[in-house]
């Protein structure tokens, strides 16, 4: 009887089979996730429709409202307060018009004297929006979607404003629109049995609920699980929830209408996910049914077939084979040498046997030794590791591995020949050997590189034996005609801190070694953060290249608000990534990626181009401040970035001026000169420059002077504790001296209470910004603060 092995070419056959099925049975999941995504897409169509239509007739209701307010703001007994007699008037109208939930007058001050429905006490509406938007703007006003404090209804509330001879708010009639007809809307509209219809408020207060109105209207959404907070603010979208009554739904939900300077609500629609998804499931269970039974009978061919046609001729094979690796080398196939695949690897297995005595000895160190160096090669190496890390898995010890790379071996066989580099290949392996114990197997793994392999020895041994290895190294090589002296780069990967497979292990060791290589004469301990070709980091980094056409990364604006005006002066743009899957990625977590990947330049140009489209806008409106854009330490060795700014500062139409770049004292420290060049050309531009984080760098005090920067950023480290902590207060006092004594601005990061900004104040600051004056804000949200708010900016004369 045949038996199973996962090596067996009767199972490799019925893989096979399984992979050419694999095919079908992913475009099965395909075509269901397809069918699922669809049946969303179509519960979400029938939400906006729905809103729409709602959409549509409240038009209608509004319009009807602001003629019948006109007309009873003309009224002598609103005119007058006359409370009694406007009271009978609107309760009698109430009747005539069904579908507001009230009518009513209230005084200038805010006070209601009039209304269709009786209340008690002394009833204040100056809280609400119709009332407020109907005084300012002495028009026709819509309110907020509530529930109204004397009807206890959910509705939305029109005013007008009741003015005199000479044009003055008298006070304002209102009319409460009864939001009842949106549960009409849904009656009549044809949603699928065990379906829900509901309308909340952007707070996500329920004010409609179909069916079953009465016990759901005024609680929170939230709480009654239809909707999870925070969905409400993607503006429309599909989610799955359950119930309060127990059932899966997939629920839609978009804006049921939006009126300006009104209130804002939303419809959701909720269909059982069994109904949506009915057609999906049965099409997804017939399709892995059929499928199921065209890969079983393709199995029992495979079975049967592979047995007779191909199994008995390669057992022949086998056996031979297992013959010759016992020692007999007169073993052989016996099966005929015809021209199939099985026949001539049969005559080719033969030819083998026949010439492998001759060549045994030969192959056998070949196979396990460098010839040049007479050391073990890679293979019997790796060997070995694994040997020693199964006995180290037994005995729960250690073992250490070092890979070795000599440094400058190249210029040596470039400059003295190949034959002076092998002379000092040949020498590696006797001083190696000086510093290590009879145990550790020495190695060269090719080329200029060896192994070490350290039984029984952790992390700490290992790095005692990498500095003897180093101080070796630093004795001279004696070659035919010169002395040379050459060091080494050394990575150390450790079983099983570091892996617990030969594969992984030297891979590690090998990361820590190039790192120890940029180093120069080092040895590096393998460490995750050094590893950048780990997988997560590979990842990110691939979908990273895709993010910047993708328009997954978008710009927050942070305020720089003039301490002496209390004016926004500028803001600085932050680079956000919205990944698909990561949700909102922070730049430190991209930015040294980016430059890993070769991605920070069209990220910068990005960014660049980004932000001053938008200073563009903000021109346009008449609000004139500037924008400052971060540049890494890289963008400071692109000679390029000069002509490419000023690209982009000529297509925005943007003046150089209203550019702000900000460099990092380390960025200019890593390559001073070519630094200072190209800050010199962008100043020359016009373009404003400044140093961030200023305080946390080196060696740039006395290297500011000779910089072409406009001002200095104190680092928010400082500034955040400067009111509680001496020492940080002493070095902000400090830096705002040094930098107005240079003629340099100072802007203050980190700005988080009052009392900061006051401090700053009295020290003479001259721009601050942080979490006190504003949070980063996308634009859009930004752009009314800069006219509205405390720091709003002076308009540009036209």
């Amino acid at each position: 009887m045949a038996r199973w092995s996962f090596q067996s070419l009767r199972t490799l056959l019925v893989l096979l089979v399984l992979l050419a099925v694999t095919p079908a049975f992913i475009l099965i999941i395909y075509t269901a996730s397809k069918q699922r995504r669809v049946a969303a897409a179509h519960v979400q169509d029938e939400a906006l429709r729905i809103a729409r239509m709602a959409s549509s007739q409240q038009q209608r209701y509004i319009e009807g409202a602001r003629q019948l307010l006109m007309a009873l703001a003309k009224r002598p007994d609103v005119r007058h307060a006359q409370a009694g007699a406007c009271t009978a008037a609107f309760a009698d109208l109430l009747s005539s018009y069904p579908f507001y939930a009230n009518l009513g007058a209230i005084r200038a001050d805010g006070t209601t004297f009039c209304s269709a429905l009786p209340f008690s006490g002394v009833l204040s509406a100056s809280d609400r929006a119709y009332f407020q938007r109907a005084v300012a703007a002495r028009e026709f006003a819509v309110g907020d979607y509530q529930v109204g404090r004397i009807t206890k209804k959910a509705t939305v509330n029109f005013g007008y404003p009741v003015l005199d001879a000479a044009g003055t708010v008298q006070g304002v009639v209102f009319a409460a629109l009864d939001l009842a007809w949106l549960n009409r809307l849904a009656s009549d509209t044809q949603l699928p049995a065990g379906s829900t219809l509901t309308v909340i408020d952007r707070d996500g207060t329920i004010l409609v609920r179909y069916p079953d109105a009465e016990n759901w209207v005024g609680r929170s959404a939230s709480e009654a699980g239809i909707l999870q907070p925070g969905l409400l603010a993607q503006g429309e979208g599909v989610t799955e929830a359950r119930g309060p009554d127990g059932v899966e739904r997939l629920v839609a939900f978009t804006p049921l209408s939006e009126v300006p300077v009104a209130g804002y609500a939303y419809v959701s629609i909720g269909i059982p996910s069994k109904t949506v998804l009915a057609n999906a499931n049965w099409m997804l269970g017939r399709n892995l049914a059929g499928l199921g039974l065209v890969g079983a009978l393709a199995l029992v061919a495979a079975w049967v077939g592979g047995d007779v046609f191909i199994l008995r001729r390669v057992n022949a094979l086998v056996k031979a084979t297992q013959r010759l690796s016992a020692g007999d080398l007169g073993a052989r196939t016996g099966l005929p040498s015809d021209e199939s695949e099985l026949g001539q690897l049969a005559r080719a297995f033969d030819d083998m046997a026949t010439s492998l005595q001759q060549q045994t000895d030969s192959m056998a160190f070949q196979a396990t030794h460098d010839l040049l160096t007479q050391l073990p090669n890679r293979t019997i190496f790796r060997e070995h590791l694994e040997q020693a890390i199964r006995v180290a898995q037994r005995g729960q010890t250690a073992v250490a591995l070092l890979l070795l790379d000599i440094n400058h071996f190249k210029e040596i066989n470039n400059t003295l020949g190949h034959r002076n580099g092998d002379l000092l290949l040949r020498q590696v392996g006797p001083r190696l050997r000086r510093v290590l114990r009879e145990p550790d197997l020495i190695a060269n793994l090719g080329g200029d590189e060896f192994g070490v392999l350290l039984p029984d020895t952790d992390g700490r041994g290992a790095a005692l034996v990498a500095q003897k290895v180093l101080d070796v190294f630093e004795e001279s090589f004696v070659l035919e005609d010169v002395t040379v002296t050459v060091g080494a780069g050394i990575g150390i990967a450790v079983y099983p801190d570091h892996g617990d497979d030969a594969d992984l292990l030297m891979q590690r060791a090998d990361v820590a070694m190039h790192v120890a290589k940029e180093a120069g004469n080092e040895y590096f301990v393998y460490a995750s953060d050094l590893d950048h070709s780990h997988p997560d980091r590979l990842a990110l980094m691939g979908a990273l290249r895709h993010a910047i056409d993708d328009n997954q990364l978008f710009l927050l604006y942070q305020p720089q608000v003039c301490v002496k005006t209390g004016r926004v002066v500028g803001v600085e743009a932050l680079v956000r990534w919205r990944h698909p899957e990561r949700g909102v990625i922070p730049p430190d977590q991209f930015i040294l990626l980016a430059e890993h990947a070769g991605l920070i330049k069209p990220l910068t140009l990005w960014v660049l181009t980004t932000a001053l489209r938008q200073c563009r806008v903000w021109h346009n409106l008449g609000i004139a401040i500037s924008v400052a854009v971060n540049l890494s330490a890289r963008s400071l060795k692109d000679a390029g970035l000069p002509d490419q700014v000023a690209a982009i500062l000529h297509h925005a139409g943007v003046a150089p001026g209203s550019l702000e770049l900000e460099i990092t004292e380390s960025a200019i420290m890593a390559d001073p000169a070519r630094a200072l060049e190209i800050l010199t050309r962008l100043n020359t531009m016009g373009v404003r420059l400044s140093i961030d984080d200023f305080g946390t760098g080196y060696s740039s005090l006395s290297y500011l002077k000779k910089l072409p920067v406009e001002s200095i950023k104190i680092d928010k480290s400082f500034v955040m504790s400067m009111v509680t902590d001496q020492d940080d207060a002493v070095i902000v006092r400090s830096t705002i001296e040094l930098a107005h004594t240079l003629g340099r601005k100072v802007v203050a990061e980190g700005v988080e209470q009052r009392e900061t900004w006051d401090r700053l104040a009295a020290l003479g600051c001259d721009v601050a910004q942080g979490y006190y004056l504003s949070r980063p804000q996308p634009a859009d949200d930004l752009t009314p603060r800069l006219t509205e708010s405390p720091w709003g900016v002076l308009r540009v004369s036209t």
